[in-house]
């Protein structure tokens, strides 16, 4: 375990994490126990929970008449890795059947919502980039209201912020990038090893500049395993360095307020809060902020983070608790 002894803290929600207390494995032993039990040390800067008497049923679609609208998660609802998860097709046929308006809510940043769009397509999902809101809108959308900064687009963006100057175009190398970066972005961590994750707490340690998190996600499940995630490298930077960190994509608010504005857009139908299904696999990120944004949550058990564990057990120990929680689709 990397352990640190200082006596630091860092506060988000008025709320104080210490520091020091951490102990998060190397990213090679990440797997659901461990990618729990690091988010169960965040709990004190994530949104609150309230307990839920949660409903068990034998599928999301026995619900559907009962929703004015419906937020799925990508990652784990959708998709898991390169393939669709089962049902997933002709759940998306039924809402249509059903008039039922719809968005897909990723916490992917690496790519626009418009290459996510053509690759739902390629799968031969009948998907719009209007359907999508990734945690990478949500940043950009909060960033044109500021001051325009050289921000440092870390690892897998492909695409340039926008409203900001592209670093890698304005430094001279990647180190001098580093130096001279008036704030990070970090977006995604397919490639981010080691070495990389050195340089930039070693970058943090001398100039304290903002870290845009527009992944919060600690770890996804993979085909072969759990990957690390920008919020599981980013807390470990926490623990070197005392930096400002701005946290964008579930289970924070601003995706999910995103997500029923653009709903509402797409229908002339009032739509009742509680009503709208945020569809999810992800207690902490899904159900967590759904529940805190006063939404109907629902989990599905079957697919992603929680395949093979004890539901049950688990929203106890978290004391997270679904409205809905179901093996399927």
């Amino acid at each position: 375990m990397m352990t640190d002894t200082s006596d630091r803290t860092y506060t988000n929600y008025g709320n104080k994490l210490y520091l020091n207390k951490l102990e998060i494995p190397l990213s090679d032993k990440l797997d659901a126990e461990k990618t729990f039990e690091i988010y169960e040390q965040l709990r004190p800067i994530l949104p609150a929970s309230k307990f839920i008497n949660s409903e068990i049923v034998g599928s999301v679609r026995e619900i559907l008449g009962m929703v004015d609208g419906v937020i799925l998660d990508g990652y784990g609802i959708i998709n898991i890795g390169n393939k669709l998860t089962p049902e997933i097709s002709s759940f998306f046929e039924e809402i249509q059947e059903r008039s039922l308006p719809f968005v897909i809510l990723t916490n992917g940043a690496s790519y626009t919502s418009n290459t996510y769009a053509e690759k739902y397509r390629r799968w031969g999902l009948d998907i719009n980039t209007s359907d999508i809101i990734s945690s990478r809108d949500v940043l950009e959308a909060h960033l044109t209201a500021k001051p325009q900064k050289r921000i440092m687009c870390l690892n897998s963006c492909t695409t340039p912020l926008k409203n900001n100057a592209d670093m890698y175009k304005v430094a001279r190398s990647y180190k001098d990038a580093l130096r001279e970066a008036e704030a990070f972005a970090f977006m995604g961590s397919v490639g981010w090893k080691e070495a990389e994750q050195a340089e930039l707490e070693a970058a943090l340690m001398e100039n304290p500049r903002p870290v845009f998190v527009a992944n919060p996600d600690v770890s996804a499940p993979q085909k072969y395993g759990f990957s690390a995630e920008p919020g599981y490298w980013v807390t470990r930077a926490l623990k070197k360095a005392d930096f400002p960190v701005e946290w964008y994509g579930k289970p924070h608010n601003a995706s999910f307020q995103m997500a029923i504005d653009i709903l509402q857009h797409k229908t002339d139908k009032p739509l009742r809060k509680s009503h709208i299904a945020m569809i999810g696999d992800s207690l902490h990120t899904d159900i967590l902020g759904a529940t805190a944004a006063g939404l109907m949550s629902v989990l599905v058990t079957d697919y992603g983070l929680m395949r093979g564990l004890n539901v049950s057990k688990i929203c106890q120990q978290t004391s997270i608790y679904p409205h809905i929680i179901a093996p399927r689709l």
